[in-house]
């Protein structure tokens, strides 16, 4: 028999009471006489280190053991198992640190490939125009200060235009937006947003040493509107932001964080190569070597001293954890790019 603690479930009184297995019934014996409770008609709490286990009974109340042996030892000579797979796993260290590292494991998988793979769905369905409202949006906020009017004349940038916009492309050009702007605060840049946009600065312009080479650097960005990465940046970079945009319709809260995620967060190693990829091709479909790109991009890595640092302090743990691949990476491919024509 073991001893337990019984409460009818009608009041705080405590019965002190005795319990046994016997037929495939539960017997409880106490000052009221002796109930016998079916065993189908019970449910043991699971075994938490030394705290009671508790007895919950179909027809109210329930009882509280805390021999815990005497317990077992009582379910195990009735047939029962005294405890459930979880609470073996629980007792056993081994078995503890296994669901740690699994845990873990799903919570760094769910980072690295479940968000991003939940963005990429979640952009197919934003809207046109809702991306369109998201790239104002982001202009609005960076003209604020940040950026000015472009200082190019307005003949420059109709060639500069003209010239991307007659590219060929044997999928199509996605829809897109040219704008210039000057940023002495950005420096020689250019960047895509989520509804087509793609901004560059009077500083790339004038870094450039032809327009083949800003023309490289507008394919790049292009196929970062193709694939829609500056959306999914943004929804990867606000898990918020993405939980309301797709289930709830409200992209108050996306709108405001998107100037500065926008322009803070980097594209992950993929999505940089996939662009790459994308300009290399265009390229060549118009008599235009990639190599141009892997030209521009070492300029503009020299032009940055930000960069200049990284690039003293590169090793290859940092090019790991970098979400970047390393520029001199990029250039390597692109050269070889080149020697495929």
């Amino acid at each position: 028999m073991v001893k337990a603690i019984f409460y009818d479930g009608h009041s705080a009184r405590q019965q002190a009471v005795t319990l046994g297995i016997v037929d495939g019934r539960l017997e409880m014996r106490g000052g009221d006489g002796v109930l016998e409770i079916p065993l189908s008609a019970m449910r043991i709490s699971e075994k938490m280190g030394n705290t009671p286990r508790l007895l919950h009974f179909a027809k109210g109340g329930h009882c509280e053991v805390s021999n815990h042996a005497d317990f077992e030892s009582m379910l195990e000579g009735a047939g029962l198992k005294p405890q459930s797979l979880i609470s073996r796993f629980e007792s056993s260290w081994h078995h503890a640190l296994l669901a740690t590292l699994l845990a873990t494991g799903f919570v760094i998988a769910s980072f690295y490939w479940g968000l991003p793979w939940i963005a990429g769905i979640a952009a197919a369905k934003v809207p046109a125009s809702l991306a369109l409202s998201i790239d104002a949006h982001v202009l609005s906020a960076v003209d604020d200060g940040l950026m000015q009017p472009s200082k190019l004349g307005r003949a420059r940038q109709q060639i500069l235009t003209r010239r991307f916009n007659g590219l060929r492309n044997e999928h199509g050009l996605p829809a897109h937006t040219l704008e210039f702007r000057n940023s002495k605060d950005i420096g020689a840049n250019a960047f895509a947003l989520p509804g087509g946009t793609i901004v560059v600065t009077d500083q790339l312009v004038s870094l450039a040493g032809n327009d083949e080479e800003i023309l490289a650097v507008l394919t790049h960005e292009l196929g970062h509107v193709s694939e829609q990465h500056p959306l999914r940046q943004l929804l990867q970079s606000s898990v918020v932001g993405l939980a309301m945009t797709w289930y709830l319709g409200d992209i108050s809260s996306l709108l405001a964080a998107a100037p500065t995620l926008l322009l803070q967060s980097n594209y992950s190693r993929n999505f940089e190569r996939r662009a790459d990829r994308y300009a290399a091709d265009m390229l060549r479909q118009n008599g235009i070597a990639p190599s141009r790109l892997a030209d521009i991009l070492g300029k503009l890595e020299s032009s940055h001293p930000a960069a200049k640092a990284d690039k003293q302090q590169t090793s290859r743990i940092a090019e790991f954890f970098s979400t970047h691949p390393v520029t001199a990476e990029r250039i390597r491919t692109l050269r070889g790019e080149a020697t495929r024509e």
